[in-house]
């Protein structure tokens, strides 16, 4: 997990991506985003040595395992797998249409405002997760006004969150 706010060398993280990741970055034109991209496959360069390669389907993947990334704000959070996974985080504090977006997607109706996040993550992760997620375990983990959904088929206990703090 980090925070595109800390982001003081730009060229530095850049040089980190491969040829196609670049040109994926070049794309975006709305810098919050470029700098989302950016720091998020940095963080998994620098954790599993691999870049970021996306499949036939334009889901993220690595050589050597599973990645799943997410966003909301100046936050990026990362999780790395053996296995699939999905993550998901959502700014929890923000006043939405609970029932109507609940409706929408086809969520069960929330009877708070966090029933309404922990739904909403949920369902983001699993469907980041993949085929196999109606038998993974489902996780959620708070960060200030954030809420994070990991939907994995690992144990709670074998789930780590590392900070970065970027160059």
């Amino acid at each position: 997990m980090s925070n595109i706010e800390q982001i003081k060398n730009i060229t530095g993280l850049e040089q980190k991506l491969s040829g196609p990741e670049l040109v994926q970055y070049g794309k975006f034109s709305n810098q919050n985003r470029k700098l989302q991209y950016l720091l998020s496959h940095t963080i998994v360069k620098d954790v599993c040595g691999e870049n970021i390669i996306v499949d036939e389907n334009g889901a993220p993947t690595i050589k050597n395992g599973f990645v799943s990334i997410s966003h909301k704000d100046n936050i990026v959070v990362v999780a790395i797998s053996g296995s699939s996974v999905g993550i998901d985080i959502e700014n929890a504090n923000i006043e939405r249409d609970f029932i109507g977006e609940s409706a929408l997607l086809n969520l069960p109706k929330p009877n708070n405002k966090r029933e309404f996040y922990e739904n909403f993550t949920g369902y983001e992760s699993r469907v980041k997760f993949g085929n196999g997620a109606k038998d993974a375990n489902v996780y959620f983990y708070e960060n200030g006004d954030y809420l994070i959904c990991v939907c994995s088929t690992e144990s709670k206990d074998n789930i780590q969150f590392i900070s970065f703090c970027a160059e």
